[in-house]
């Protein structure tokens, strides 16, 4: 019978792997009695980005294995991805976001080869031929395109195939070892599908849905059936490329790096089947850091750990012994979140309101006792004409008109219908064919109604109201400054104390309790990303769980200008950028002026010459070697940072390299790489230079 989320057993026999990658980290702190240690190199891409000359307007699955022959020719012994799951909500662009996935299993139909499935009819081998020639010629990725026309293919294949595809005994194999995922994620694809959205609340009937409603609407003799078996048979190829990718990685000693997000889409087949799992009504994101200084709202549902706690984490082993069947070794997206989770109210579209779960509020009594007694001028937004004079000048009075209302003294308040970030980014909201100028005058307007809508000093806590926490980052905000002393004295000490003391001893049990669980639930080597406002407790726990870290080079952990590579500890990943930045290229030309580059020749890479103000490529290769050269463990780059030491191969502007930016919650991810794999394994010079950079670096050198 179906079984939603099986618990899975920490038995080793029961854990899946097609072969044991290479290299298991253990914990710097055990002595192997070796002359050195051992240390790889490896390199970072999507496979969205890949490119080839069997590719379909986006990489696939198949291009793994050319990628692969790339890390072999050039001396890399890892190759990390981006997610590879399903993220379709929308049905547009939207979905190119690879962290908002639909389900914890299903893998993202874009990523399949159509050539590969085999036994093509003739007109589909025709029309593909001519949709390759059009969508390859596209610089950038067009997904909606993509989708519609793999789609389309798909479903003819299907058609033609479906009577000996449904009672295959290779089907029949994958179903009975999958359906406890497959079969909910084909009926929430179906149900979205009829329905015309992902919100499931708006299915009416089907808004919840129990294991035996499951087993009845899958049925083979529905009328609705063949949607249902279609998803059954793209999910069935998609996994089975990707498992020979898997095996062409092992074969050749490349350990295949995977991640696993940290959120799942708030419509999804997760929620929908297990809403209690989740805290719905609370959204997932990051606070100011290097990547957005006014933090971030992901738009996902923050976990219910309490929940998941009850049946030991059975919902994470499942998902984690998923992702072993595939992968060698992964990436945690945002460790922090395992300590606790910046969590937003859903009412707010940015990261700027949040407050971190779990976490040690303050309570009433404490601003008592510091002799703060002003409660609505602490957690309402403060706002008076002085403020609205100073943000909008002479639109002032046309702003005050439409948005607030008086209230006592000379204090403004938000009308009922704006008094949201939600509600404000409603009303304002434009359609896509507005003019240019129109939707600046808006988006500015929009941003200065939520910085008012966020002038506060405190945040009431969404489950107790007599508890609080502070707004991050008030200083700056006129909320504060117009306090008097005393109060700007004691609402400091309060910040600090909640932010980098009071929680500490919390935080250190939370991760405590969810990474070794992590840890166990598979035989995969685990990195973690460990960027942003990291807790005191964070570094320790992280070495005790034995656990690697990550370093990039732009953002040190302490107050240096840069982080030198040469002191990274051995239980770390060292790498120059992430897809959340610019490239080393887009970092040097966009972001450094011309005495910090000075700097970084002199004091990072120790050469006695000047800076270029262009990236050339004797520097990018000078800092690929610097990181080769350092403790860490893995040196892991994205390919445009590699490609960037060669001026014939790499592109021509670094602006056009970036993947995401994270400070744009509506980014298109659309990167694509301009040259064919193929072109860039056979450029023998550039591969050779590869290879000799990580040898004489003694990147992946045997014992």
């Amino acid at each position: 019978s179906l079984v939603v989320h099986p618990a899975i057993s920490t038995d080793a026999s029961r854990v899946h792997l097609f072969s044991e990658p290479p290299i298991v980290f253990a914990g710097s702190s055990i002595d192997f009695r070796y002359a050195r240690n051992w240390r790889g190199s490896g390199i970072s891409v999507p496979v969205f980005s890949l490119r080839s000359k069997s590719s379909l307007g986006v990489g696939d699955f198949v291009d793994l294995k050319k990628i692969i022959d790339f890390c072999v020719k050039g001396g890399y012994q890892l190759l990390q991805l981006l997610p590879v799951h399903d993220t379709t909500v929308y049905n547009s662009w939207r979905d190119s976001y690879p962290y908002s996935i639909v389900s914890n299993f299903a893998l993202h139909p874009q990523y399949l080869n159509i050539e590969a499935i085999g036994d093509l009819p003739g007109s589909v081998k025709d029309d593909l031929k001519k949709e390759k020639e059009r969508l390859n010629a596209l610089t950038q990725i067009d997904y909606e395109e993509v989708m519609a026309v793999k789609t389309r293919f798909l479903r003819k294949i299907y058609a033609g195939k479906k009577s000996e595809f449904l009672v295959s005994r290779e089907f029949l194999d994958f179903f009975k070892e999958n359906q406890s995922w497959l079969v909910p994620y084909a009926l929430f694809k179906l149900f979205m599908e009829i329905n015309g959205t992902a919100d499931y609340e708006r299915w009416g009937d089907r808004s919840s849905v129990r294991v035996k409603d499951m087993e009845v609407l899958a049925a083979p003799d529905t009328f609705h059936f063949d949607y249902i078996g279609m998803a059954y048979f793209v999910q069935f190829h998609l996994n089975k490329q990707l498992k020979e990718a898997s095996r062409y990685a092992a074969v050749n000693e490349v350990v295949l790096k995977g991640d696993l997000p940290i959120g799942v889409n708030r419509y999804c087949t997760d929620t929908w089947v297990n809403p209690h799992l989740f805290r719905l009504h609370m959204r997932a994101g990051a606070p100011p850091d290097y990547f957005a200084e006014n933090g971030q709202n992901w738009d996902f549902p923050t976990y219910n750990w309490d929940e998941m706690a009850k049946d030991n984490y059975a919902w994470w082993r499942s998902r984690l012994n998923n992702l072993s069947k595939y992968f060698h070794a992964y990436r945690i997206d945002h460790v922090l979140g395992f300590f606790r989770i910046w969590e937003i109210p859903e009412r707010f579209t940015t990261g700027i309101s949040g407050r971190f779960y779990k976490s040690v509020p303050i309570t009433r009594e404490e601003l008592s006792k510091r002799g703060l007694w002003d409660m609505d001028r602490y957690f309402s937004p403060y706002v008076h004409d002085g403020i609205l004079q100073q943000e909008f000048g002479n639109n002032a009075a046309q702003v005050r008109e439409r948005f607030f209302e008086p209230t006592w003294g000379d204090r403004l308040k938000f009308k009922e219908e704006y008094n949201t970030e939600r509600k404000i980014a409603d009303e304002l909201k434009l359609p896509d064919s507005a003019a240019p100028s129109e939707l600046k005058k808006v988006e500015f307007l929009k941003q200065r109604l939520f910085m008012l809508m966020n002038n506060v000093l405190l945040l009431v806590d969404e489950e107790v109201p007599t508890e609080f926490h502070p707004r991050i980052g008030f200083h700056n905000q006129s909320t504060y400054k117009e306090l008097s002393d005393e109060w700007r004295r004691q609402f400091n000490e309060l910040h600090d104390e909640y932010f980098y003391h009071r929680q500490d001893e919390l935080w250190r049990k939370e991760g405590m309790k969810k990474l070794p669980m992590l840890k166990s639930a598979s035989n995969m080597l685990v990195c973690a990303e460990d960027l942003g406002m990291i807790p005191a407790c964070v570094p320790d726990v992280i070495e005790e769980t034995s656990i690697i870290g990550l370093r990039v080079q732009r953002m040190p952990s302490d107050n240096s200008e840069f982080s030198d590579p040469a002191g990274y500890p051995y239980a770390t990943v060292a790498t120059m950028s992430s897809h959340d930045t610019t490239t080393f290229r887009g970092w040097w030309e966009e972001e450094l002026d011309p005495n910090q580059k000075d700097r970084y020749v002199k004091d990072i890479l120790k050469l006695n010459k000047s800076a270029p103000q262009s990236c050339e490529p004797w520097l990018a290769e000078a800092a690929l070697i610097s990181h080769i050269e350092s403790p860490s463990i893995w040196c892991i780059f994205p390919i445009q940072d590699v490609l960037a030491i060669d001026g014939k191969l790499r592109r021509k502007y670094a602006s056009e390299e970036r993947i995401n930016c994270p400070e744009n919650p509506q980014h298109y991810w659309r990167f694509r790489l301009h040259l064919d794999t193929e072109t860039i394994v056979e450029s023998d010079r550039f591969m050779r230079r590869c290879l000799d950079m990580n040898q004489k670096g003694m990147r992946g050198v045997a014992y």
